[in-house]
């Protein structure tokens, strides 16, 4: 593991198609999401570009494109380095989370969209049981594939583009959470039990149960990350 605030080593293989920024851009992001680049690690463009076959501006604009998802830190004459997660930045995320999928809900309900979100639920929902086996997972990433699908099928239901766009970014962030941190977060028995009252919810169009679950299973894998957090100094 390379220390914090040291520059990222080799890795990046020379990219190959012809479009070049866009690939700059998911081959950085793709490795910040798997932590081969560690927070608070700095990213030399020079050394990047060289890497993957570019020039520095693909690189230059991926960092700033990162920088806007809150990934990457860009300092005045320092350069650029892998945003850390604070106790702040969890608590923020996991709060408009919950106001987000709240929302969505709400909407889903009052224009009659519940049954076509619930019958999309329950497909994740049953893609996510088959990644578990009482209270383990036998395949934690094609739960957490599905765990996304889940949640994003809730926003989407909403009809707020936008609010589906700032929601992926949120979503960005859960998952370097997740990949930090692994299983610690949920136990698979309860969090299919959180999925199945959100989902039976919805489909009854029954709102204030919808809010019960969506809250409970939210703050419970909030709590647990706040807990790490604090044991790991408040930084991630």
């Amino acid at each position: 593991m390379t220390p914090r605030g040291t520059p990222a080593g080799a890795g990046f293989e020379p990219l190959k198609h012809a479009d070049l920024a866009e690939q700059t851009y998911e081959a950085i992001r793709k490795r910040i999401l798997l932590r081969q680049l560690e927070t608070g690690q700095q990213i030399p463009i020079d050394t990047v570009a060289a890497e993957l076959g570019v020039s520095r501006t693909p690189v230059i604009d991926a960092m700033k494109r990162l920088a806007s998802e809150g990934l990457v830190e860009i300092r005045a004459r320092r350069g650029c380095f892998v945003r850390a997660l604070t106790m702040d930045d969890m608590r923020e995320i996991f709060e408009i989370r919950e106001a987000a999928e709240l929302y969505s809900i709400r909407l889903a309900i009052r224009d009659g969209r519940h049954i076509a979100l619930a019958d999309t639920l329950e497909a994740a929902y049953r893609e996510m049981e088959r990644s578990t086996s009482g209270d383990l997972y036998t395949d934690y990433d094609h739960f957490t594939e599905w765990d996304r699908a889940f949640h994003l099928a809730i926003i989407a239901a909403g009809g707020n583009q936008r609010l589906l766009e700032i929601y992926r970014n949120l979503h960005v962030h859960l998952h370097i959470m997740r990949v930090h941190y692994f299983r610690e977060l949920e136990a698979a028995l309860q969090v299919n039990s959180d999925h199945r009252a959100i989902l039976d919810a919805i489909r009854q169009s029954d709102l204030a149960a919808a809010e019960k679950a969506v809250s409970a299973h939210i703050f419970v894998i909030r709590d647990r990350i706040g807990s790490n957090l604090a044991r790991d100094g408040g930084r991630m």
